[in-house]
């Protein structure tokens, strides 16, 4: 389902000039971009991230803690996830009405696709996107089981952006990618630890 939110990208990693941009403010956090764990933790939350001109996926997390004396109340929603294409430059934002109390964000959380939306905040219009939610993983892992579910579901982000396919055929050639056999090297990778991914990074590039 769609939703209305504004994201405004800023920063997990560097893309010089020719970045595109997307910012969640708070309640939401990043927790995923196109598959890769973004750096919060129990103590620091993420609410930006650069990427390159394609294909992306983010996945959000509501979490806001509307305790009282009384009662500790602290919601924590199913993961939304968001599927776009951005250009270079592009500054995208999560667009909501965010729920002033705890009643009205169990109301907003029971079908957060339908109450936010991607824009772009140069124009203020909203954006073609793919947004949905997902049920929250059981385990104390929250951002793996919510990547193991895409990929089971075959909705993870296969990494294949616009940029790099086009970076790739200008290297190589267009001879076409395996998706499966990306999978499977992504999976091994995942699986290495990091002396093993240093020796390979060594040895893929020994073999340019």
């Amino acid at each position: 389902m769609k939703t209305s939110l504004t994201l405004i990208a800023v920063g997990l990693l560097s893309f010089g000039a020719h970045a595109a941009s997307i910012e969640t403010p708070k309640p939401y956090q990043l927790l995923l971009v196109d598959g890769e764990k973004t750096k919060h933790s129990v103590l620091s939350s993420v609410h930006s991230a650069q990427v390159g001109a394609g294909k992306h996926q983010f996945v959000l997390e509501y979490v806001e803690d509307y305790s009282t004396r009384q009662n500790i109340r602290v919601m924590e929603g199913d993961p939304v996830i968001i599927n776009v294409v951005t250009d270079a430059d592009t500054e995208l934002a999560l667009q909501y009405q965010k729920p002033a109390s705890y009643q009205q964000a169990k109301e907003f959380l029971r079908d957060q696709a339908s109450q936010v939306t991607v824009i772009d905040k140069r124009t203020n219009q909203a954006v073609d996107a793919e947004i949905f939610t997902i049920h929250r993983p059981a385990g104390l892992d929250l951002t793996r089981g919510i990547q193991d579910y895409l990929k089971e579901n075959n909705k993870a982000f296969s990494g294949r952006t616009d940029a790099a396919v086009a970076a790739a055929q200008a290297k190589y050639g267009a001879a076409p990618v395996d998706a499966d056999a990306l999978d499977m090297l992504k999976h091994w990778w995942d699986k290495a630890d990091k002396d093993t991914q240093r020796a390979f990074q060594i040895w893929a590039i020994q073999q340019q």
